[in-house]
């Protein structure tokens, strides 16, 4: 099983502080972003035999990066059994 996603970074110039209308839940302050179209990030996840690999850029993940996303993997396994080890890979532009 193999799935592949892309997302383009998004900046926050005016954040959320918290509501003004519990009630109505309305915002203390409207958000403003903008997102960087030309620029994104592809990452696939392919299940299969083996052991877990993550690589960034083309490169293996250092440790900590690769602690962080085997967790996250390893919360899609505890909901579907059977996955196996997975294979990741995620290049930035």
């Amino acid at each position: 099983m193999k799935a592949t996603a892309v997302a383009h970074p998004n900046i926050a110039l005016v954040k959320y502080w918290g509501k003004r209308d519990e009630a109505l839940i309305l915002p203390h302050q409207s958000s403003l972003s903008v997102t960087l179209a030309p620029l994104s990030v592809r990452t696939s996840v392919e299940f299969g035999a083996g052991a877990d690999a993550v690589r960034i850029n083309g490169e293996p993940a250092k440790a900590q990066e690769l602690a962080r996303v085997i967790a996250a993997i390893d919360l899609v396994r505890a909901q579907v059994r059977g996955l196996g080890g997975a294979v990741v890979d995620s290049q930035g532009e």
